[in-house]
């Protein structure tokens, strides 16, 4: 499943407005990367992928909003699309760009991508067999990134469900000297991303009162590869999705891309 990757190439300074017309830079090759989303239900059985018919250059430049609704299809797919955009900029791996790419834990595929990315963790709910999958593909080498859940209520939630998939593990808070800060960019802060409306107003960047710090956490295998990332407090789905928004500040939008490419590079070489 793991395969390490040569990264190469100048890096385009902040943040990489990339507009929709930019993404075909190279000749068609197959893709070494495709950023796998996780598709979960609400308890009432095994999760479905939808039917999707949508291709990334359809977004225009600025676009953003769901098409699906809340839960694992927040930001989607405008963040799918336009981060896929950003790291073929930055890097020279050659990423699935066309469209959007949906899994669910029950999905035979599933063990064939090695990066999975779940917003609003906090309102899934995983049924006994989705539990039981999701453990054995992180055990076997695959990542898990959490992202998008706010205050000490939505973290219990999602304390929970990572409690199905790991009982005997628990979300330890990372230390910036950690080596996934540290794959191509060096992290130095942890930055709490916004969802547009805060960022573009200018008010406070945290969303319950609960606990507004920005934390990241993560679930390590015994030889402590790190299997789970949780950026809690943060949303950098987001920072991806409006990334080319007059409004949204490049401050945000640049450090949602650097750290999402270290998950990235992290993930394929660990």
């Amino acid at each position: 499943m793991k395969r390490a990757y040569l990264i190469a190439g100048s890096v385009i300074a902040a943040v990489l407005f990339v507009l929709p017309g930019l993404a075909e830079i190279e000749p068609e090759t197959a893709p070494e990367f495709y950023f796998t989303r996780l598709v979960y239900g609400n308890g009432f059985g095994p999760a479905r992928t939808p039917r999707l018919d949508f291709r990334c250059a359809d977004l225009e430049a600025g676009e953003g909003g769901t098409r699906f609704g809340g839960g694992w299809g927040t930001d989607f797919p405008a963040a799918d699309c336009k981060f896929m955009w950003g790291i073929q900029r930055l890097s020279n791996i050659r990423v699935y760009d066309k469209s959007p790419h949906l899994v669910t834990a029950l999905d035979p595929k599933l063990f064939s991508y090695p990066y999975l990315y779940i917003v609003s963790p906090h309102r899934m709910n995983l049924a006994r067999a989705e539990a039981a999958q999701l453990r054995e593909y992180l055990l076997r080498g695959g990542f898990l990134h959490l992202d998008d859940f706010w205050g000490l209520e939505q973290r219990r939630a999602v304390e929970e469900e990572m409690g199905k998939i790991f009982p005997d593990r628990r979300m330890v808070k990372l230390s910036l000297d950690h080596e996934v800060f540290h794959t191509f960019f060096d992290i130095e802060t942890v930055m709490q991303i916004p969802n547009v409306r805060n960022g573009c107003s200018g008010r406070q960047t945290w969303e319950q009162r609960s606990e507004i710090d920005p934390m990241i956490f993560g679930i390590s295998d015994d030889v402590g590869r790190l299997m789970v990332l949780v950026t809690y407090n943060s949303d950098l789905g987001d920072a991806w999705e409006w990334m080319d928004l007059k409004c949204y500040p490049q401050e945000y939008s640049g450090q949602a891309y650097r750290m999402g490419l270290n998950f990235m590079i992290y993930a394929m070489s660990h």
